[in-house]
């Protein structure tokens, strides 16, 4: 007699499904978990260096407001959102 074999699972990484919901200046940026991307925003930016696909995603995914409001950021006020936005979706760089 055989015994059954055990199901194959994959380790899949974390997805966060919620948006990352950010406030400068009385404007909320909505922004998608960068673990859970629409197949079209993938498409969009998958040939795209790190530095264009993230500018392309932040294009394609914030209103003119929000984009005005994101471009006149402190530097490091705007890094900061970033590494938050990393955080919540998961997909933070972590410590070396």
């Amino acid at each position: 007699m055989t015994s059954p074999k055990a199901p194959i699972t994959l380790n899949r990484p974390l997805q966060v499904k919620d948006d990352f919901v950010y406030r400068v200046d009385g404007v909320e940026l909505h922004l998608p978990s960068l673990s859970y991307l629409k197949p079209g925003l993938i498409r969009r930016i998958r040939r795209l260096g790190d530095v264009d696909a993230m500018y392309t995603l932040l294009e394609l995914t914030l209103s003119a407001e929000s984009l005005a409001v994101l471009d006149e950021m402190d530097p490091d006020a705007y890094h900061e959102l970033l590494d938050a936005w990393r955080t919540h979706s998961g997909v933070n760089l972590g410590e070396s």
